[in-house]
């Protein structure tokens, strides 16, 4: 039960930073939209610093999740998975931020750059764990590869991606964008 308040309790965040702004998120407002006391929320977070990191923590862990459910998958997109074949992680990589379609990847987007935003508007120490998973992600995709140039572009191209539709900034059509996946994935090999 209180891992549900507390998982509500973010998504409420994440939402008045989507629809109020960053500068509108206060612990009042994240308790009147998840539907519990300010204490309520107090008892999980007790300030706003608090509940930022617990959005950004929580995107980084369900990117962690996807990423090991894509690897336990028997195929990746455009190749058959083999285990131990190097670059699978790479291809989960980029295949995972290129599975969902657009609308709910805008949202997930959304929801990321909700979180990575109001980190950055309160106290950019906040983007910690975000910079430490992704360290870690990189340093995970260059072990598992013998070519880590073409596997750190690969991550490149796809977190640019997800720039350019959490911005709107010439979003791809729907064909292209599995092309580009595709082009990705076999690059890696």
């Amino acid at each position: 039960m209180a891992t549900d308040t507390r998982a509500r309790i973010i998504t409420a965040a994440e939402d008045v930073v989507l629809t109020d702004g960053v500068a509108r998120l206060t612990l009042e407002k994240a308790a009147a939209r998840a539907g519990v006391s300010k204490g309520g929320v107090l008892y999980h977070f007790p300030t706003r610093s608090a509940l930022v990191a617990a959005m950004v923590a929580r995107l980084t862990d369900d990117f962690d999740a996807a990423l090991a459910r894509h690897q336990q998958q028997p195929e990746h997109p455009g190749r058959p998975e083999h285990p131990g074949r190097p670059g699978g992680f790479v291809r989960a990589y980029v295949a995972e931020s290129f599975a969902l379609p657009q609308g709910e990847l805008e949202e997930r987007g959304e929801r990321l750059g909700a979180a990575v935003l109001a980190a950055m508007a309160s106290e950019p120490e906040l983007l910690g764990p975000l910079q430490a998973a992704f360290t870690r992600w990189q340093a995970r995709l260059e072990a598992d590869t013998a070519d880590p140039v073409r596997a750190t572009i690969a991550r490149l191209a796809a977190d640019g991606l997800w720039l350019s539709e959490l911005f709107g900034l010439g979003p791809l059509t729907p064909d292209l964008r599995l092309r580009v996946r595709d082009e990705l994935i076999r690059m890696v090999g």
